[in-house]
Order: structure tokens, then C-alpha cells, then sequence
């Protein structure tokens, strides 16, 4: 997987958040197979890899990858709590990634496919 495979996007802020129930527009999640071969294939180039939604990043995005810990453990995991809260699914905004490559430069990209599972798949099972 290489990022010339993946769509920019802008990455904006809703000032109120996203607290406030808007339209049903879609169904889309976080494609967590596409998000892992591009961390796989490019481990040698990214530093950090946030997820979010593109709309509200401010109030939605977290850390799931960096060169340094690879994958962090799930949100709000008890056993290793490390702030790492992001949304993963939504109705009416795109899930998206920022990667931030070891030259500091920043690159958003969508990351989504149908559905609205909003589980963190990137560990695997959750008793592993």
C-alpha cells in the first residue's frame, strides 16, 4: 500500500464539537486493513499516525501508531491507559489519518470504507 493509493483531505474543526445529532449522511468507517498495510509497508518513513474524523479533527483525533511504541493499546484500556481516544466510525463525517513523516511533514488522507463498526481492530482479538 503507498500513499499515492489514498485520497487527501483537508482536516477541519466544528467549534461546538460534535455533540449535537446531525443528519444521517453515510456509513463509514475507519478502514482499519488499508490503514494497517500502509503502516506495514511504509514503517521506514512515518513517525506518527493519528485517526479522526476529517470534519471535527480537533475534538475526535488520536494516536494509534508511532515509530517509537508501534501500536498503542486500545482506548481507555485499563490495563495500559495512554490517552489514545479517537472516533473510528460515523454517520456524517469521513474518517481520515494524519501521518507525520520522519522529516516533520504532515499528510492528512481519508481512510474509510462502508460500515459503522466503530471497534479498534488493530491489535487484533482483544484477549491477545
Amino acid at each position: 500500500m503507498d500513499f499515492i493509493d489514498l485520497k487527501p483531505i483537508d482536516l477541519q474543526h466544528t467549534p461546538l464539537g460534535t455533540h449535537q445529532q446531525l443528519p444521517v449522511r453515510h456509513y463509514w468507517q475507519l478502514d482499519w486493513d488499508k490503514l494497517a498495510a500502509l503502516i506495514h509497508d511504509n514503517q521506514d518513513v512515518i513517525a506518527v499516525v493519528q485517526a479522526g474524523l476529517a470534519e471535527d479533527w480537533l475534538n475526535t483525533h488520536g494516536t494509534i501508531w508511532d515509530e517509537q511504541l508501534g501500536y498503542y493499546r486500545y482506548p481507555n484500556d485499563n490495563r495500559e491507559f495512554d490517552d489514545t481516544v479517537f472516533w473510528a466510525a460515523s454517520t456524517w463525517a469521513t474518517p481520515a489519518i494524519l501521518v507525520t513523516f520522519h522529516n516533520e511533514l504532515t499528510k492528512s488522507f481519508a481512510c474509510y470504507k462502508k460500515g459503522k463498526d466503530p471497534d479498534f481492530y488493530y491489535l487484533g482479538p482483544r484477549s491477545n
